[in-house]
């Protein structure tokens, strides 16, 4: 089959998990080409992989709060140029392409290119847990507007074939033509080989916390190796590193403890490893904060609404308290994940 596969630049997730999944297509004897914007565009391309480049959303964000109104003005502003834009690539590259299915991570382009072709549509991605299952009432109220982001979710790629949706946490569904699968995780995560160090790993956007850096200087007698700022240099006990996908797999799963915002690929990869996690999720993002909630109603790590060199502490006095024993779906779940995706394109044809 011919597949167009569109992955949304806003957040690296959605990149590891279509590079896994599209490998496996490709190895299956499918013929792919993906739509993707932002950073995804060329990290894509760097593991050999059919891009073409699309304008997508973007949220923005003020010192570690996400601004869904101001989110939502620029994508106002930008739309008519991002409209001619992807309009002209869908001329030049998808329709001669002439996809049979398209599938979605959480990508307007394809979705939408899915339903003026007639062709359908799969979604693979995370963001649907939101809509698409029940949560406990304990989690959805520390969701900052839990009702609004159920509705924005649903209305972002509305309509698809089916839903395929990868989680750490496995809540009840409230919908048909919905799989829940574990985390996707990229091939290095799974040969890597956990072992404990004596670092403590941390990730953040770069539109984070700008108190993080000053937090984790004032934990004395703990190495933070950190990534995410953009840039490289020794701060005391805090060491930045620029992003190499090869050394953060390494330090990952050499480390003792992972502190993170919200992020699913992160905290599922830390998870994957049997690594407990403080998580700090971005403020006002609830896909964040659902994550940061059931990773601590399950027992696999800490939430906290701010970052401090209290919260560090309590968090790494605790570590050994964290559970680390795993569901079994959340080992199997790319190959879970490959299966469901190959099940409904085998419906869609």
């Amino acid at each position: 089959m011919r597949i167009l596969y569109g992955v949304t630049g806003c957040g690296l997730g959605h990149t590891m998990r279509a590079r896994a999944l599209a490998e496996h297509l490709e190895a299956s004897g499918h013929v792919v080409k993906l739509a993707a914007s932002g950073r995804a565009v060329g990290i894509l391309r760097g593991h050999g992989l059919d891009v073409v480049a699309i304008d997508g959303m973007s949220m923005r964000f003020v010192e570690g709060e996400a601004r869904i109104g101001k989110s939502l003005l620029q994508l106002l502003r930008r739309a008519p140029r991002a409209i001619a834009n992807n309009a002209e690539v869908a001329w030049n590259d998808v329709l001669d392409f002439d996809p049979d299915v398209l599938v979605t991570d959480f990508d307007t382009f394809t979705s939408t290119l899915g339903v003026l072709l007639g062709r359908p549509v799969i979604s693979v991605d995370h963001q649907h847990v939101l809509d698409r299952f029940r949560h406990p009432k304990a989690v959805q109220d520390v969701v900052s507007s839990y009702g609004m982001a159920r509705v924005l979710v649903t209305a972002k790629t509305p309509r698809c074939a089916h839903y395929v949706v990868t989680s750490f946490f496995f809540p009840e569904p409230r919908w048909g033509s919905t799989t829940l699968v574990g985390p996707i995780v990229r091939r290095e995560i799974m040969e890597a080989k956990p072992t404990r160090g004596e670092h403590v790993l941390v990730y953040q956007t770069t539109s984070g916390d700008p108190r993080l850096v000053a937090a984790l200087q004032a934990v004395p007698g703990v190495r933070f190796v950190l990534y995410g700022l953009g840039r490289q240099e020794t701060l005391g006990n805090v060491e930045l590193r620029a992003f190499d996908e090869a050394r953060f797999v390494r330090d990952l799963a050499s480390s003792r403890a992972v502190v993170a915002n919200g992020g699913f690929t992160t905290l599922s990869e830390a998870v994957y490893l049997g690594k407990p996690v403080l998580s700090v999720p971005v403020r006002r993002q609830p896909e964040q904060e659902i994550n940061a909630a059931w990773l601590e109603m399950l027992g696999l790590g800490m939430r906290a609404t701010q970052i401090d060199p209290g919260v560090v502490v309590r968090f790494l006095d605790r570590e050994g308290a964290f559970a680390n024993v795993l569901d079994p779906r959340i080992r199997r779940g790319t190959a879970d994940a490959a299966a469901a995706l190959d099940r409904a394109l085998a419906a869609a044809a």
